[in-house]
């Protein structure tokens, strides 16, 4: 009994060293964001803001289903300054820059429209902050300033998305929801950055 069992484990490791071996791919990428800084307080207003993102991709699995983790470096900005109508908002508008290690582990499927494969994707993405660019606070005061003065380190978001394959070329357009609240000032309301993505990739293998 315990050799049968040994046996099927061994041919179970066998088998999936196998189809991952044939199955994995290995690529990088690059591409921009489009993000906005979102808060449920009419502590300040926002304008989209154009950021970057380039690393690297992996890929385990088939057309019917496949995990791919990433890891990118990614500058995410947004441009914000008081509510209109506030005396001197424009002088204290500036922009909020974050550059993160993102790393996203998605789920999907795909299958061949023509001569190229439509991909859909979605899954959760951990960000770490690396460096934080934020001017802004030292020109705001009050509420405002409380809004915007910490932020975490660390942010979580949901990824939706969609792309095409062809060859060992890859297009993907995402939407990033960010998850929980960015600032660890409660008082000053929930804030999310929220983005879109395009990005151009390349499987090396």
């Amino acid at each position: 009994m315990k050799k049968t069992i040994l046996l099927a484990l061994i041919a179970t490791c066998g088998f999936v060293s196998t189809t991952l071996a044939q199955d994995l791919k290995l690529g990088i990428k690059a591409g921009f964001n489009v993000a906005k800084l979102e808060t449920n307080a009419t502590i300040f207003k926002n304008e989209n803001s154009v950021g970057y993102l380039a690393g690297i991709w992996g890929r385990i699995g088939g057309s019917k289903f496949h995990i791919q983790p990433e890891a990118y470096f990614t500058s995410k900005s947004a441009t914000v300054h008081p509510e209109a109508g506030n005396a001197g908002a424009e002088l204290v508008k500036g922009d909020i820059k974050f550059t993160n290690i993102d790393v996203p582990i998605l789920l999907g499927t795909k299958f061949p429209v023509g001569f190229a494969k439509v991909k859909l994707q979605a899954g959760p993405l951990f960000s770490f902050v690396v460096d934080e660019n934020n001017p802004y606070k030292d020109n705001a005061t009050g509420f405002i300033n409380e809004g915007i003065r910490d932020y975490k380190d660390k942010f979580a978001a949901l990824v939706v998305g969609t792309g095409v394959d062809f060859g060992n070329f890859s297009v993907d357009l995402r939407y990033e929801y960010g998850l929980g609240n960015i600032s660890r000032n409660e008082t000053a309301g929930k804030q999310t950055l929220n983005l879109w993505t395009i990005s151009l990739g390349y499987s090396l293998f």
